[in-house]
């Protein structure tokens, strides 16, 4: 798993953790991990469900803003972290709390009910995609030839 490799003089994570590198057979464990952050996370500063709520494992970009933000704890308040960790920490804190009630706002999860997330991917139209690259590669090339033929 990429950043989940501890320095073996610490015992802390060396980096952060690139959720979707996770590997099948550390899944389960970093889970548990992840869990309990969140849950002292959640207890410590009373934060609800309209920040985290209870089906936070279920909403990817829930996850991967609080692996972030879990990391960044660890960063600010590890043995080299500079005097304003504590401050570097709230910020961080902050803005990814902004981003947790907007997503969970979009969601509109309750303590009590789950809900999925409502705007899936919007796939490209296949033949919308080859129209624009091919208009874009031949304004490219207009504008070299234009280009070479003024000397510029």
């Amino acid at each position: 798993m990429i950043g989940a490799d501890t320095a073996p003089e610490s015992g802390e994570p060396s980096g952060p953790v690139h959720w979707p590198s996770v590997l099948p057979e550390d899944a389960e464990t970093v889970w548990a991990d992840l869990r309990e952050w969140v849950e002292r996370l959640v207890d410590r500063y009373a934060l609800d469900a309209r920040t985290v709520p209870s089906c936070w494992f279920l909403h990817n970009g829930h996850v991967e803003a609080l692996v972030a933000l879990r990391d960044a704890e660890r960063a600010c308040f590890g043995p080299t972290a500079p005097a304003t960790g504590g401050m570097d920490w709230f910020r961080a804190l902050w803005e990814i709390e902004h981003r947790l009630i907007e997503w969970s706002a979009r969601t509109q999860c309750s303590a009590n009910e789950h809900r999925p997330d409502p705007c899936p991917a919007r796939y490209v139209d296949e033949t919308e995609w080859e129209r624009f690259v091919a208009a874009d590669v031949a304004a490219r090339e207009q504008r070299d030839l234009d280009a070479q033929s003024t000397g510029t």
